[in-house]
């Protein structure tokens, strides 16, 4: 069954047409990696089924169209562009954040995902010594932690060393076994062949299923 669907869906900024007509399906419990250069419009394809951008054509989420500003119908984890995390808080602190919102997501799933990704559990370690490898992986955290029903990656390897990737592999193919939809988007072709159940390859502003 298709969780999410676009349909002709197209964005133009300042008389600039950045997506053309993409259209495709997402399968529940499936991995759906958009593939393409930097600057292909997967980013924004992203954001498009997020609801994060006004966009023309059909965004429908779990048979509901989704309108902007309205709530989004399931429940995800986003990790889109950077890592937004609190410099001044330590890892353990800005994941609470989020699992403050979540009911039934307490400790010890908070330092789950801080050992699955090496990250420091004490609280008096702050973000803002963190290396960027550190900060993704932390991004990455923010968007797994709760089992969400919905995952997106936006180039979640970048700054990755190799087993920092392979355990992100590990706990991706974990999730998704639990249950959850994963949206990633990726220009790394090795990482896209270990995780991808359907590929869309995102050229100019137009999508392709590979």
């Amino acid at each position: 069954m298709a969780l999410i669907q676009l349909q002709g869906v197209s964005k133009t900024i300042r008389r600039q047409q950045l997506l053309h007509e993409v259209s495709f399906s997402i399968e529940q419990g499936t991995i759906t990696v958009l593939t393409g250069i930097n600057g292909s419009g997967k980013t924004l394809i992203l954001k498009a089924l997020l609801g994060l951008i006004r966009t023309k054509g059909i965004v429908t989420v779990n048979q509901e169209p989704l309108q902007l500003g309205q709530r989004y119908p399931i429940r995800a984890g986003i990790l889109i562009e950077m890592p937004a995390v609190l410099p001044e808080f330590s890892a353990y602190e800005n994941l609470q954040l989020i699992a403050d919102l979540m009911p039934g997501v307490g400790d010890s799933a908070i330092r789950q995902v801080l050992k699955q990704f090496d990250l420091p559990t004490t609280k008096t370690t702050k973000v803002r010594h963190f290396s960027l490898g550190m900060k993704q992986k932390l991004g990455i955290g923010q968007a797994i932690l709760g089992q969400n029903d919905l995952i997106v990656l936006d180039e979640p390897t970048n700054a990755l060393d190799t087993q920092s990737i392979e355990n992100l592999i590990e706990e991706l193919r974990r999730l998704q076994r639990a249950g959850s939809t994963i949206v990633v988007a990726s220009h790394d072709r090795d990482f896209v062949t270990a995780i991808a159940d359907k590929v869309i390859r995102v050229e100019a502003g137009r999508a392709y299923e590979a």
